[in-house]
């Protein structure tokens, strides 16, 4: 995607500007048109251009029933803090992550305190998380991002926006990695993570004191590696068939939680399985009955605290049997 003209950020101006006339002080739309000199044709236009765009995103407060079973044997079986289990029928996929990310907003509400320290590794749950933070809701934290950016980012994985969006929806702080998600080779992205800049942010990525992140299934069809392009269809099928389960924070593993052997693990810049261990308090929230191995295997890594999903995925999770760890073949480094 290449980057905004100078026209587009003029548009995207005047779309925020109708939708806050609209939304926030609740002008009427002939009201905007005869404020902003244009046709009430025009307001209209522009107002639904700017839900299409998500200029202007509503967040409906749907009610949030909890799977209480289910979260206490998640709890119980993977050693976790907490666990938290919508109460889910069969419906839209996009509507039930929805919900389940306003679950997970409501627990990172009560978890964040004045003065803490929040990382973020971007990806299509925890932007729904990030949207579904109640607007009035304001705690004087640190957001760290967690991972490299990305040229050409699709909204969901555009890491140094979403930081700053969340750090000004909070009240907050916004402190930024001055990297790219991925370098060339293991060698470069070595060089990358000694600069000082850079190791700087690494070092209060590991002292956080939350950090959000969500699971990858690393399906070609849906996976963010091929959505943002870090990684090709054929070479995730690869990984697969060497072992690999799932990915989080940008990291694959196997379905033991070990890091998967492989040249995009150590190309990838950001925080690492190892540091979100060490991490008091690290939520993740995935959705999907087709993620139960990844969720089971992003659980044995001992890098999660706090686990937000929908009841059938957590059936499905519970219904695996332990993993054992198994060698992947050598193939799968290159």
């Amino acid at each position: 995607m290449a980057a905004p003209s100078l026209v587009d950020a003029a548009h995207h101006e005047l779309l925020a500007k109708v939708a806050a006339m609209y939304y926030e002080r609740e002008l009427t739309q002939s009201q905007i048109a005869v404020a902003l000199d244009l046709s009430r044709v025009k307001v209209y236009r522009l107002l639904k251009e700017a839900r299409e765009t998500q200029v202007v995103r509503i967040l409906i407060d749907y009610p949030l029933k909890r799977a209480s079973e289910l979260e206490e044997r998640l709890a119980r079986r993977f050693g976790l803090r907490q666990a938290r289990a919508l109460q889910s029928g069969a419906g839209d996929a996009g509507l039930l992550l929805r919900q389940t990310a306003q679950l997970a907003a409501r627990y990172l509400e009560e978890a964040l305190t004045a003065g803490a320290t929040m990382s973020i590794c971007f990806g299509s749950a925890t932007y729904e998380v990030i949207s579904a933070i109640r607007s009035d809701f304001q705690a004087d934290v640190t957001v760290v991002q967690a991972t490299g950016s990305l040229p050409q980012a699709l909204k969901e994985y555009d890491s140094s926006a979403l930081t700053r969006q969340l750090a000004q929806k909070l009240g907050g702080q916004a402190q930024y990695l001055s990297s790219p998600l991925l370098a060339d080779n293991a060698e470069a992205a070595a060089i990358i993570r000694r600069q000082a800049v850079v190791g700087q942010t690494l070092a209060q990525v590991r002292r956080a004191d939350i950090a959000l992140v969500g699971i990858g299934n690393l399906d070609p069809a849906t996976s963010g590696f091929v959505r943002a392009g870090v990684a090709g269809p054929d070479q995730l099928r690869a990984y697969r068939d060497c072992g690999a389960a799932g990915d989080m924070a940008w990291q694959i593993f196997d379905s033991a939680g070990q890091l998967f052997p492989c040249e995009l693990n150590e190309r990838i810049i950001g925080v690492t399985l190892d540091d979100l261990r060490a991490v008091p308090q690290t939520i993740a929230v995935a959705v999907g009955g087709d993620k139960a191995l990844a969720i089971h295997g992003a659980l044995a890594s001992g890098a999660i605290d706090v686990l937000v999903t929908d009841e059938q995925t957590a059936a499905h999770v519970l219904a695996r049997p332990a993993a054992s760890h198994q060698a992947c073949h050598a193939e799968a480094r290159r």
